[in-house]
This record gives structure tokens, C-alpha cells and sequence, in this order.
């Protein structure tokens, strides 16, 4: 049922995504979190701390988002030929994953980081056979940059841009040259704006570091959580396992975007280690590898039934870890 639907390429599955979007997001405006954004980094402070005391705009928010992007990501996927089948599989997982617990039901920083990592990964496949891709560099150092000031601990995706270009370009060191000067431009703005109003140590410790010096809190999960966090992963790992079964099938771009994606995952995975507390909106950057995996996995399952109970079993963890 659903996974038929999504998977038939069918322009009318654009009108669901936001209504299944919709229905699990309800429960955030049933009850509204508002994170706090003291201590976080300079662009989320100043973009959510317009609506920290307004929390159904900011779940609202929160939601366009993810509706936003999960298009974005399915745009990206079918554009630069990531799987070989055209679906809306990776919008549909994109959605799933980034709102699978309460906490992420709300406008959290890695909504914004994800969407501006989204954009740098456009612009890395993008450059695919181009004679030179100097602009495509700069916009992915940029973009990477950018995300970080949302979210600090995604400086981890910095060394991606190297990963990509060595995988996806011949060596032409003017494009690590640029790349590097875009990831750079951003911080140089903002370093002279704190120091300008001498508050340089203000940055480094309270927006950038802070993160990491602090006790992290223990955070006590119910057992719904684990026993939807136990068939997240299982489907996650089938999907693992499928790509690695079939990483030499397929077109040279097909491949080399998908070695990418692997090491987006890895660097997701080791973003998790730097983020302030244990909590699900961290594993937030594991949802754009994730959904296009899993999109691969189910579109490639031949028993039908079998890719409906999956799915359906997922989506139902989903809602018991919710509103039980």
C-alpha cells in the first residue's frame, strides 16, 4: 500500500507526503517543546529565538522544514541518478526519521543544519564530468560552513568535501583551494563581528565549545522508545546491507554517489559523538543517508507484502513511541 504507491513514481505522491508529515507532526502541536537557545550557535540563536516564545509557529516551523527538505532530498536523489529507480521512497523515509520522537518535533538545529548539508551534497554530485567545477567547491565549502553555525558539531562534514572530490573529480587542487576558502568565508564574518564588539571569547566558549565542556545530562528513555529505535535500526542495517551487496551495480555515477553517501553516514555517525546530551534530534544527520538506503532497499524488495509489513511495522513503532 504505501510502499507501492511511493514506489510507482506517481506526481500524486507529493500530495500525500505533506498529509503524512502533517499527521505525525500533530503530536508536536498537542505539546509544543521550545528549545532553549542559550548557549547554541550564532544563526540558529538568531533565527529561533524569533519564535522561542511562540511554540506552535516554531513547531510549524519545525514541520515546513522537514516537508521542505525531504523534497529537496528527492530532488537530489532522482537529478543526479543516485538510485536507479526514479521514486519518492526518500521523501518518505527523510519524514519518518526525522520525526520519530517527540523531541524532534520542534524547530531544532539540526533542521537547519540538515537542509543547509542537503544543498553542499546537491552541489558535490552536481559536479559530476564537469570540465571544472570551481563554483560547485566554493558553494559546497560554503554550505558546509554555513550548516556548522547552526549546529557546531556538524564540523565533521568539513573533511567531506575532500572524500567527494577525490571519489566524484580527476585532482585539480584549485578546486580544494576554493573549496577550503568557502568553508573559511563565514567564520571570518562572524569572528570579526564578535570581535568588533569584543566578545570573541563569548563565541568560542559559550556558542562553540560550551557543548563539549558541559556535564551532559541522563536522559531516561521509556521502552516504547527502545522497541522503536530497535526496528529503526534493523531496517536501517537490511538497507546497509543491501547497498554494500550492490555497490558495483549500476551506472559510475550511480556507484560513486552512493560511496559518498557512505561516508556521510560515517561522518553523521561521528557528529552523534559531539553533540551536547543524549537525545533523538542529534541522530537527526543520519537521516539523509538513511532515507535514501532505505529507499534503495525497498525498491528493490520483490515480495510486496513483505516491503508493506516492514514499513507499516516501522510507521507503527513510530506512533507507539508518540503517544503511548
Amino acid at each position: 500500500m504505501f510502499i507501492r504507491f511511493f514506489k510507482s513514481n506517481n506526481a500524486s505522491a507529493l500530495l500525500f507526503l505533506p498529509v503524512i508529515a502533517i499527521v505525525i507532526w500533530v503530536y508536536g502541536f498537542i505539546h509544543p517543546i521550545i528549545l532553549p537557545v542559550k548557549h547554541s550557535m550564532p544563526l540558529y540563536e538568531l533565527l529561533a529565538g524569533i519564535f522561542v516564545n511562540i511554540p506552535w509557529l516554531s513547531t510549524l516551523i519545525g514541520l515546513l522544514l522537514v516537508i521542505g527538505e525531504a523534497f529537496l532530498l528527492n530532488f537530489i536523489v532522482n537529478e543526479n541518478e543516485v538510485l536507479e529507480k526514479q521514486n519518492y521512497l526518500p521523501a518518505l523515509f527523510y519524514i519518518v526519521f526525522m520525526s520519530n520522537n517527540n523531541a524532534m518535533l520542534t524547530l531544532h538545529p539540526l533542521l537547519f543544519g540538515n537542509l543547509f548539508i542537503l544543498l553542499a551534497f546537491h552541489k558535490l554530485l552536481s559536479s559530476y564530468r564537469k570540465d571544472n567545477a570551481f563554483s560547485q567547491a566554493f558553494d559546497a565549502g560554503l554550505l558546509i560552513s554555513i550548516s556548522t553555525l547552526f549546529y557546531f558539531p556538524f564540523v565533521v562534514f568539513l573533511p567531506l568535501l575532500g572524500l567527494a572530490l577525490i571519489i566524484i573529480r580527476p585532482f585539480n587542487w584549485r578546486e580544494w583551494i576554493i573549496s577550503f576558502f568557502g568553508a573559511v568565508i563565514p567564520y571570518l564574518f562572524v569572528i570579526t563581528f564578535y570581535f568588533w564588539n569584543d566578545r570573541l571569547d563569548y563565541l568560542f566558549y559559550d556558542k562553540m565549545f560550551y557543548q563539549f565542556i558541559r556535564e551532559k545530562p541522563i536522559v531516561d528513555f521509556p521502552m516504547t522508545f527502545y522497541f522503536m529505535l530497535g526496528i529503526g535500526w534493523m531496517v536501517i542495517l537490511f538497507s546497509i546491507f543491501k547497498i554494500i551487496l550492490g555497490v558495483g551495480i549500476g551506472s559510475q555515477r550511480t556507484k560513486k554517489s552512493i560511496v559518498i553517501l557512505v561516508w556521510t553516514l560515517f561522518f553523521s555517525a561521528l557528529s552523534i559523538l559531539l553533540a551536547p546530551e543524549i537525545s533523538t534530534k542529534y541522530f537527526s544527520a543520519l537521516a539523509i543517508p538513511s532515507a535514501v538506503f532505505c529507499a534503495n532497499y525497498f525498491s528493490h524488495i520483490k515480495k510486496g507484502w513483505w516491503a508493506e509489513f516492514l514499513f507499516i511495522l516501522l510507521l507503527s513503532s513510530l506512533f507507539v513511541n508518540l503517544f503511548a
